[in-house]
């Protein structure tokens, strides 16, 4: 980063284009997945992956596999039962079937079951559920009244289906992918007294999973009560896939533990741990970009300073990613991270810049003082000189405020835009299409929170 550049705004919006629909040639390799119905079976079931929405999963890069695989995907049925995280298709056997996707759970009886979907037209579906357990069930009924009713979920410890080989609903998912030697359990370790800081990350069934506890790291000058993140086990949202590697590692001058995630494509995705412990829920960047065939990583000294007899030393330490090719790459963090505000006559704009590449920008109306569009999505550094950088943006999401409720758009939009430092200020010109008039000056939030609805 340039000198003079201390704090930025950064105001990303993302733009991912919806990759086209190619033609089935098996995952890739050997074309369509083949159904070989079973004497008895009326639905075959695949689990596709976790994925924060099905905006997220045709933007992925699995996507186009995916389909590839299970053309079925193409003319399924969407179906968003209730909060989730993880996709499953769902084929009848009969073209003709009965097909229902109802909610599910401890406290759900015939009287107070939500159906979220049903149809006699016989089509695939897709199912996004299962934030926390099993949420939905597919019912499917054949032309001569044969039923089966399915709870769509995979056994945490490997991601096998959870369906008895002697049940009518054949599992047809795609093998999970091999996870990477070494990587699948790391341990952030203790702090200088020896005190465990509580802080992990598990692989398991292609998701990483983060455990930690607001006790661990109270002891290295953190406020407990700063902690928002449960204690225990949390799933990181933004993993849009499989991964097939963790890693921990620390980028700073102090304690700054970072989570590295390897996707089942190989590329790379990060997490800082302490501001997810002070956000509520640990958040995946999106691909970190130049970072491709990744197959380890290591922890080591950054910022290397020369000194006058010769030896040198280093400034910070730093994660590198080791790929197939033999480059070791240091992942990028963004250390500028914080509320920045900027207004005009109409709008208060509220932009939160987390240290792993994502945004939120909130514009806020000012006669209302409420929330009027809340853009989202990722941002990253472009080219850096000693009075400007330079971001691209990728917005995913933009939700705005409708008659009863916030409606939601998730069209990609795209751009650059600069960041100029101005005494305590910030100029940002942004040249994608939004609602962010070019040229606002915005500034770090304990600058401006306390006057910024003054005019």
């Amino acid at each position: 980063m340039g000198s003079g550049m201390k704090k930025f705004l950064y105001l990303g919006l993302v733009a991912v284009m919806l990759p086209a629909l190619v033609a089935c040639n098996g995952g890739g390799k050997n074309g369509p997945v083949q159904i070989n119905w079973r004497d008895g079976d009326l639905m075959a079931v695949a689990f596709l992956g976790y994925y924060d929405s099905f905006a997220e999963f045709e933007s992925a890069p699995s996507y186009i596999r995916l389909t590839q695989a299970f053309p079925q995907i193409v003319e399924a049925v969407k179906v968003e039962a209730g909060l989730g995280r993880e996709i499953y298709l769902a084929v009848p056997r009969d073209p003709m079937a009965t097909v229902a996707v109802n909610e599910a759970g401890e406290f759900v009886t015939d009287e107070n079951r939500t159906v979220f979907y049903r149809s006699e037209e016989g089509k695939p579906v897709l199912v996004l559920n299962n934030w926390y357990e099993d949420n939905s069930q597919i019912v499917c009924t054949d032309n001569a009244g044969n039923s089966v009713s399915f709870l769509p979920g995979i056994d945490p410890r490997d991601g096998r289906l959870k369906v008895a080989d002697d049940y009518p609903v054949q599992d047809i998912s795609l093998p999970m992918p091999k996870p990477m030697e070494g990587y699948t359990f790391f341990d952030y370790g203790e702090d200088f007294e020896g005190r465990d800081l509580g802080i992990r990350v598990r692989l398991q069934a292609g998701q990483p999973i983060l455990t930690c506890s607001a006790k661990g790291v109270a002891g290295i000058g953190y406020d407990e009560e700063s902690i928002v993140l449960a204690d225990g086990d949390n799933v990181f949202s933004g993993i849009n896939g499989l991964c097939k590697g963790v890693f921990l590692g620390t980028i700073g001058q102090d304690y700054n533990p970072v989570a590295c995630v390897v996707m089942e494509d190989g590329s790379v995705k990060m997490s800082s741990i302490f501001y997810a412990m002070r956000r509520g829920g640990p958040d995946l960047s999106a691909a970190l970009p130049g970072f491709k065939d990744v197959t380890g990583f290591e922890s080591g000294g950054g910022g290397e300073v020369a000194t006058d007899d010769g030896d040198s030393f280093y400034t910070y330490e730093t994660i590198y990613a080791l790929d197939a090719r033999g480059a070791r790459t240091e992942i990028p963090y963004f250390s500028y991270h914080g509320t920045y505000y900027a207004k005009d006559g109409r709008f208060i704009y509220e932009a939160a810049l987390s240290p792993d590449w994502n945004y939120t920008l909130t514009c806020i109306d000012r006669e209302e003082y409420a929330p009027e569009t809340i853009f989202s999505g990722s941002f990253f550094e472009k080219a850096s000189g000693e009075e400007e950088q330079v971001f691209t943006f990728q917005r995913s999401r933009r939700a705005w405020a409708g008659d009863e409720r916030f409606e939601y758009d998730y069209k990609p939009v795209s751009g650059t835009f600069s960041a100029t430092e101005q005494e305590l200020a910030y100029r940002v010109n942004l040249t994608g299409t939004d609602i962010v008039p070019s040229g606002l000056v915005f500034q770090d939030g304990h600058l401006m929170e306390s006057s910024i609805y003054e005019e």
